[in-house]
């Protein structure tokens, strides 16, 4: 004999939930201009915010990203990747 299963609110936003994909979104802390440190959206051409120093850029990256699933990544002066720090929920 199979038994049923009933639908409620809660099964339904548990199934709709890990439905989702679980995209990382990606924060990259890049060298800007005029010796500014910015932190630019993966697939975005303008960056999200500029700062004066590399750690003021990368705190902001690491809030934004902790807020989602999000990755940041770091890059040294050159444009090499320097670090990688991860987030997930």
């Amino acid at each position: 004999m199979e038994r049923k299963r009933i639908y409620t609110k809660k099964l339904g936003a548990k199934v709709a939930k890990s439905a989702q994909p679980q995209i990382a979104i990606r924060y990259h802390v890049i060298s800007a201009e005029s010796s500014k440190w910015a932190v630019v959206s993966e697939g975005s051409t303008r960056a999200m915010k500029a700062f004066i120093t590399k750690d003021q850029a990368v705190n902001f990256a690491k809030d934004t990203a902790s807020k989602k699933t999000g990755e940041v990544i770091i890059h040294a002066v050159s444009g090499q990747i320097a670090d990688t720090i991860s987030y997930s929920k």
